[in-house]
């Protein structure tokens, strides 16, 4: 075969081991290098192969999944055969759905800086903005939220990223580990994953298939003998730079990965020194966040020794011998309980087998027996079992206690605090859960949120309208994924507050009010002019002060005319006297 030029995944191959870590020379199956030139028959063959190196290894896991699946159900089990609606106190599912809201509680908060730095940079802002929205946009960390659920379930969390057309956006969802094919003998090492090819079930309609894969529109059909409507189950082959799909032994699609922005050739007129112009290819490269391409698939894995894709171990199948411990306890003291009711023994000197049933029933229903001879105590008895030892109890608190433990929710539930009398030994206790799981797996939690984020820069570039403009750094704010108590919290923030350290924004991000920039906002006006809170008494206000402004323009205008009518009537009296005056005048010169 001329095409192949390799044997696949040769990048990773420390991590290709079957049975040692020092084995030298082929320590996988001779498989071919995917290239985008190997014909669809090629193709097959090297899916097939993938498929067969993975069923053995997936048989093997689904056991310890089943299990973790079923005891966090309450689908519990005692020596090895189940009982149905048996009684159970189901911690696991207490403590994995305690541990769970702790550990995916803070958000991510992401970090972009522009390559070269600089500082108050508006690009970069507007990236940081972008991330932000997504946050909120996507739910994302409800969906963190299931891929750690999945990892505590099935030993491996899984999220897969990809740009919605329709929103006009990036987007992600969480995938059932169940759902893919991967390597067996890669491993995840700090949220990579080292395999050279992912495989995903997929299913859709046959109809929509046709409509994305026209070209293969008779085969579809003839699978489904015409019925469009039928769902039909295909794979999606991921590796770094190819992507194809196929159904059965049919390749629908092959291509390079559609999330990189490859280089390409442009004509473009080239003058040369005498001013002679001639057409010359050039090479155009690629607008990208990434300097490769990469699949679009983030893996958590934490208890994991390097040897496989998935834990090694997980807390849920840790804590299944103290749950096997927890219901057997419960079910001691809940046999002891039904024969302290006590049964009766009936002497047959003086009943019948029959009449004996009857005082069974007579005697849990309180009512009177009568017997007709002899004495009572010598034809009735009644039969109570013994009280279980103390120790059968503390045992049990013991087990369940061990178990939060573990899980590192303790502190967290009613019963963890109950012993505790002071309020700053609850939060103490509390905290120190929140220590254990910020070390646990927020931090891997955190490292997951970096590369996804950075994968949807990458999608910006490809897909956006106005991709990002320059070369950028983003990542996931030290620590912004580890719990913290929040009543530690906001005491916190209200001492900073209270020492002038914070700002209002911040203030109120502390305390999680819905909107901290508005509620700073409110809280300017309320100190520079606290009316215009109340638009009602605003305008209200606003309307007194102008009919008041009118009333005393009013009350000027009539003063001003009485001061005018005044000054005319003294004119009028002092022209009166001048012409008095003359008229005297006049009769004394007579």
């Amino acid at each position: 075969m001329s095409l192949l030029k390799g044997y696949f995944g040769l990048g990773a191959d420390t991590n290709k081991v079957k049975n040692t870590d020092t084995e030298q020379g082929a320590v996988s199956d001779l498989l071919p290098e995917l290239t985008l030139e190997m014909k669809d028959e090629e193709l097959i063959k090297l899916a097939r192969q993938w498929q067969k190196t993975w069923d053995p290894y997936q048989k093997e896991i689904e056991k310890s999944q089943t299990d973790n699946e079923n005891y966090w159900l309450g689908k519990q089990f005692s020596d090895g055969t189940a009982e149905g609606h048996a009684l159970v106190d189901n911690l696991i599912f207490e403590s994995f759905e305690t541990f769970l809201p702790i550990a995916t509680r803070p958000k991510a908060d992401p970090l972009v800086e522009t390559i070269p730095r600089m500082d108050n940079s508006p690009e970069a802002k507007a990236l940081r903005d972008k991330l932000v929205n997504l946050v909120d946009d996507l739910s994302y960390n409800l969906k963190l939220k299931q891929v750690a659920r999945y990892w505590g379930l099935y030993k491996l969390g899984v999220l897969k990223a990809g740009f919605s057309i329709l929103e006009d956006r990036p987007t992600c969802y969480a995938l059932r580990p169940q759902k893919l094919i991967l390597d067996p003998d890669a491993t995840i090492n700090e949220c990579e994953y080292t395999g050279s090819y992912v495989g995903e079930y997929r299913t859709d309609t046959a109809a929509n298939l046709i409509s994305r894969f026209p070209e293969k529109s008779d085969y579809i059909t003839k699978k489904i003998d015409g019925k469009l409507g039928t769902n039909v189950q295909y794979i999606e082959w991921w590796h770094d730079d190819y992507f194809f799909t196929t159904l059965d032994d049919e390749v629908l699609s092959k291509s390079k990965n559609p999330h990189y922005n490859y280089d390409t050739k442009e004509l473009q007129t080239v003058v040369d020194e005498f001013g002679i112009e001639t057409p010359q290819e050039v090479d155009v490269p690629g607008q990208n966040h990434f300097a490769r391409p990469k699949k679009p698939y983030f893996f958590l894995s934490i208890f994991n020794l390097g040897k496989h894709p998935h834990d090694d171990t997980n807390l849920i199948q840790q804590n299944l011998p103290l749950q096997d411990l927890i219901n057997k306890r419960l079910r001691q003291i809940d046999i002891n309980a039904d024969n302290a009711n006590g049964g009766v023994i009936v002497s047959g000197d003086y009943f019948t087998k029959e009449q004996a049933t009857l005082v069974g029933r007579a005697l849990r229903k309180g009512a009177a027996i009568w017997q007709n001879t002899g004495s009572v105590q010598d034809g009735l008895k009644r039969d109570t079992g013994a009280p279980l030892p103390p120790f059968i109890y503390e045992s049990l608190v013991d087990y369940r206690n061990e178990l939060r433990n573990i899980f590192g929710t303790r502190g967290s539930t009613p019963q963890g605090t109950m012993n505790e009398q002071t309020v700053r030994g609850k939060l103490t206790i509390k905290g120190q859960d929140s220590d254990r799981i910020g070390g646990g797996i927020s931090t891997y939690l955190e490292q997951f949120s970096d590369k996804v984020f950075n994968y949807f820069v990458q999608l910006m570039y490809v897909y956006d309208n106005e991709p990002p403009q320059g070369k950028f750094q983003v990542g996931i704010k030290e620590g912004s994924m580890i719990p913290k108590d929040p009543v530690t919290q906001r005491n916190e923030a209200i001492d900073l507050w209270t020492g002038g350290a914070l700002d209002p924004i911040t203030f109120f991000e502390k305390l999680e009010f819905p909107d901290p920039v508005q509620t700073a906002k409110q809280l300017y006006l309320w100190k520079a002019d606290p009316i215009q809170l109340f638009p009602d008494l605003a305008a209200a206000q606003a309307e007194q002060m102008a009919l008041q402004q009118q009333q005393m323009a009013e009350q000027e205008q009539v003063a001003t005319q009485s001061q005018a009518d005044i000054e005319g009537q003294k004119t009028a009296q002092e022209h009166e006297n001048k012409l008095e005056q003359i008229q005297m005048s006049n009769l004394t010169k007579i």
